[in-house]
């Protein structure tokens, strides 16, 4: 008997999730606050919800009599995920208390200090004047439950601080900010998989970021990382599981982002759900298993092995994003296909208008391949660290 999945959002992430459901044989709902997202030409049927309105969902999910309500790549939809499931019985991952705490900036950062876990300096405010009392420079200032790159900045003067403040507040859904101190190193990110109690998955990637112009916005992301020392790598996967352990996680899929400091890894953000960048199919090119296959598989209640991927005997994997300005008019002889690209895809047709979602540099496609100059830059770090 067919079953039928709601899924919150038809962005491309979505478009993922919506099409392995189609394989799977699932009538596939998906539902959003506006049209014209790239996974709405794969769903059987599409409707115009606020997916950020629990209430709306659940009476959604409700309407179409839903097996299965799931989104990844969207902070903006796990809380409506755990209100319909919750309601309709159906399987979640995470309760409405630990949901909170990863999509709360601050409230994570306080209780990673507090368990002196990567702890870093940072404050909340709800008014940019409080900026004044703020000394640590250079910082990063955020709002402090939004998703995404969406008022992120890098500030490095005192002058330039409240400014910044004041816009992150504005791009609030609570009207507060977040200031932390500044983190420079390596980005890495770690998929994480938990299944019947134990982690299953915990795939480290690196993050490959355009610099401080673009602050925080991704250009691709590595498997194996190219540019980390094995001590930290170690290090990183201690503290991934340091914080499964510690949060009493039996089941779910995480997403963490963190930075290789001078001091170790920190981690930057948490987010319980399947990432926005199709890492899990550089996982699948690189390490031979389907990240998203298991965490549907967990999600519907089985309970899975570890999972032990392929070794990649050196190479180096990359995703790397083909970009654009928002507005721009998409023709795709301006993003070709590279010829050894194992999986390659455009979000646009020629003559679309790319819209905006960090309102910076757009995703418009994206490929995966096998690296020369990483895999060379790999054997180099790793040759470094076995000298020092």
């Amino acid at each position: 008997m067919t079953k039928t999945a709601l899924v919150l959002g038809t962005n491309a992430g979505q478009a993922d999730l919506i099409r392995h459901l189609k394989d799977g044989d699932w009538t596939v709902h998906g539902c959003a606050h506006r049209a014209g997202g790239a996974g709405e030409a794969f769903v059987d049927a599409f409707h115009m919800t606020d997916i950020s309105k629990p209430d709306e969902v659940t009476n959604l999910a409700r309407r179409i009599g839903a097996d299965l309500v799931y989104s990844c790549s969207s902070d903006i939809a796990v809380r409506g995920v755990m209100a319909a499931s919750e309601a309709m019985g159906l399987p979640y991952f995470f309760d409405t208390d630990l949901v909170d705490l990863f999509n709360q900036k601050t409230r994570l950062r306080g209780w990673l200090n507090e368990q002196g876990l990567s702890p870093v300096p940072f404050v909340r405010l709800t008014d940019a004047a409080e900026a004044a009392a703020w000394d640590v420079f250079p910082c990063i200032v955020k709002p402090s439950d939004s998703q995404g790159q969406r008022g992120v900045a890098k500030v490095e003067r005192r002058e330039d601080l409240i400014g910044r403040v004041e816009t992150a507040i504005a791009l609030s859904p609570t009207g507060s900010a977040m200031i932390e101190a500044y983190l420079s190193g390596v980005e890495i990110s770690t998929n994480v998989l938990v299944s019947g109690g134990r982690i299953v998955v915990a795939e480290l990637s690196e993050r490959l970021v355009h610099g401080d112009h673009l602050i925080g916005v991704p250009s691709g992301h590595l498997i194996p990382t190219a540019n980390v020392a094995q001590r930290d790598i170690d290090a990183a996967d201690v503290l991934v599981r340091t914080v499964v352990e510690r949060l009493k996680i039996t089941n779910g899929c995480l997403y963490f982002q963190m930075k290789v400091t001078p001091e170790g890894p920190r981690i930057v953000e948490i987010a319980p759900r399947i990432d926005g960048c199709h890492i899990w199919r550089l996982i699948l090119a690189a390490r031979g298993f389907d990240f998203m296959d298991l965490t549907i598989r967990t999600l519907t209640g089985e309970v899975l092995p570890v999972i032990e991927g392929r070794d990649t005997e050196g190479a180096v994997y990359e995703l790397m994003f083909q970009q654009t300005p928002p507005g721009t008019v998409f023709d795709s002889a301006d993003f070709p296909r590279p010829a050894d690209a194992i999986y390659h895809e455009w979000r646009y047709q020629d003559g679309d208008t790319v819209g905006a979602i960090n309102g910076r540099l757009e995703v418009v496609g994206y490929y995966v391949r096998v690296s020369p100059e990483w895999t060379r830059r790999r054997a180099e770090v790793l040759g470094e660290g076995a000298r020092s």
